[in-house]
């Protein structure tokens, strides 16, 4: 099965369908539930209007797509659902001809949802299409649904959403990571034995991080490593346009060593002051022109269970990779000399935490002092291309996180995210939910659908970043130059087979005669 290349954004090719055919009271002829990180969520929609029956043009006759619409200004958020009729030569091996099928997708609790309840088979709130609560608004190319579980007199609905035990999950990590400091709240570890027991693990995508810093502390790390030089460090007032701007340039990014990231993340910086460029305090005004009102060190991180802070956890300081790592530091840390630690539950939430801590507002919750403080956190490289918000991603050993250096072995800030189902054995999906699972998982990633739909938004001003498939589903370039209209990494966590984003990641050996 091939996925067509897809140029235009999702919703622009459902409305140049006729979408909306099957009514949400239809009763599917298959249903899955999945649940987990939404990193995959735009290559599952792209995926959905591949394998849908579509018409001449190529777009799908009947897919309809539903969206919770608890945040108002970001439907589907946290459920989406697609229904539509699938292509029986598209999907072969499904034994019924042209079925419905409803596939949900929960993101919200990102990461560990995808997890825990997949291994433990514990029922979690999906949304349901299908009591009266999805409305299809004139000139939207989806029906937003209700999810309310309590009228605002305490009263409780019924039926918005449903409890279910998913039948796949999604994260940023492989399952064996949430243990010790990565378990989600109200969750036990994840035991490895069940992991190889019970459940099928599928590598996705390979997704690159980075570490993105308030852009006060950005200008300052400027002013400390390119002293002097007034390209980076000040703005071109001639230049309206930002992303034109050099100090934004790859050129002009300045760099933490990957141990300066450990122990600012394990809280063994407590204050500015402390941390040395060329041998001067970064607090220094000789050295840098605008200093905080709190020079204590602050760290912006996710809560434990999500994947996105698992990997950092893993990249930076070897946890839980091996036994004595330090964990990260904690929410609060140390108000009263430093660190600062707030935790996040979203990555949304992290935007928030950067914005207000650099510019002493208080929109995350986080700041409630109102305080500007240089602050670090953590983020994947979708995040923030447009310059929208007040965070830059800064270089690791010298190094820019872009898709070309982790492809070619110098950046290391990537992991290789999963889709896992438990075994029939363990009450696992079987038959045509089996199927269509299998396909999403060797599909959903596929390099051109990457490229098009989803790394389009993520050229930064320093390079392309965002998403690679993986050499465990797609052959990487013979030559070892990556091509990003149809990204591979040749490089792969899984050396002997098993997927594990705790080691180092080496050349799949059915490609080591690729120039590397």
């Amino acid at each position: 099965m091939k996925i067509k290349q897809i140029a235009t954004a999702v919703s622009a090719v459902l409305l140049s369908g006729s979408a909306f055919a099957i009514s949400p009271t239809t009763t599917p002829d298959i249903e899955i539930f999945m649940s987990g990180a939404s990193a995959q969520d735009k290559a599952i929609a792209a995926l959905f209007e591949n394998i849908c029956v579509t018409d001449a043009s190529g777009n799908p006759t009947d897919l309809d797509v539903f969206k919770d619409n608890a945040n108002t200004a970001k439907p589907g958020k946290a459920h989406t659902a697609y229904f539509c009729t699938l292509d029986n030569a598209k999907v072969p091996g499904l034994s019924i001809t042209a079925p419905k099928v409803l596939f949900h997708k929960r993101s919200k609790g990102g990461s560990a949802q995808g997890v825990n309840p997949v291994i433990d088979e514990v029922a979690i709130d999906a949304m349901n299409i299908n009591n009266s609560n999805c409305v299809l608004t004139a000139g939207e190319s989806f029906y937003r649904c209700d999810i309310t579980k309590y009228q605002a007199d305490g009263v409780t609905l019924t039926g918005n959403l449903n409890a279910v035990v998913s039948d796949a999950g999604v994260s940023d990590v492989n399952p064996e990571m949430f243990v010790g400091a990565n378990t989600p709240a109200g969750n036990a570890p994840v035991n490895a034995a069940d992991v190889g027991n019970k459940m099928v693990v599928r590598a996705a995508a390979a997704l690159v991080f980075g570490v993105p810093v308030t852009t006060s502390l950005r200008d300052a790390l400027q002013e400390a490593q390119f002293p002097g030089n007034t390209t980076c460090t000040t703005y071109d007032a001639t230049i309206t346009d930002p992303l034109l701007q050099p100090r934004e340039s790859e050129a002009c990014m300045p760099s933490l060593s990957k141990r300066q990231v450990a122990s600012l993340i394990s809280g063994k910086i407590q204050n500015w002051s402390a941390f040395k460029v060329n041998g001067v305090s970064l607090t220094d005004p000789s050295v840098v022109s605008s200093i905080p009102a709190s020079t204590k060190v602050t760290y912006c991180r996710r809560v434990n269970g999500s994947g996105t802070q698992a990997q950092m956890n893993a990249k930076f300081l070897n946890y839980p990779c091996t036994a004595g790592a330090l964990t990260p530091a904690a929410e609060p840390g140390n108000p009263f000399i430093g660190p600062v630690v707030a935790e996040n539950s979203g990555s949304g939430d992290v935007t928030l935490c950067l914005n207000d801590f650099n510019n002493g507002v208080n929109d995350s919750g986080k700041n409630a002092g109102l305080t500007t403080a240089w602050a670090l956190g953590v983020q994947s490289t979708e995040k923030n291309a447009n310059l929208a918000d007040d965070f830059r991603f800064v270089k690791i050993d010298g190094i820019a996180p872009t898709l070309e250096n982790a492809a070619t072995g110098k950046y290391d800030d990537w992991v290789e995210q999963t889709f896992q189902w438990r075994i029939p054995s363990f009450n696992g999906p079987t038959g045509d939910k089996l199927t269509i699972l299998e396909a999403i998982a060797s599909q959903a990633s596929e390099p051109t659908t990457i490229a098009t739909v989803l790394n389009t938004k993520f050229n930064h001003t320093w390079g392309q970043a965002g998403y690679m498939a993986v050499s465990t589903n797609f052959a990487p370039t013979a030559n070892g130059v990556l091509d990003v209209t149809a990204p591979v990494i040749p490089y792969t966590h899984a050396p002997a087979g098993k997927l594990d984003n705790c080691v180092v990641p080496v050349v799949n050996d059915i490609y080591q005669n690729s120039q590397l």
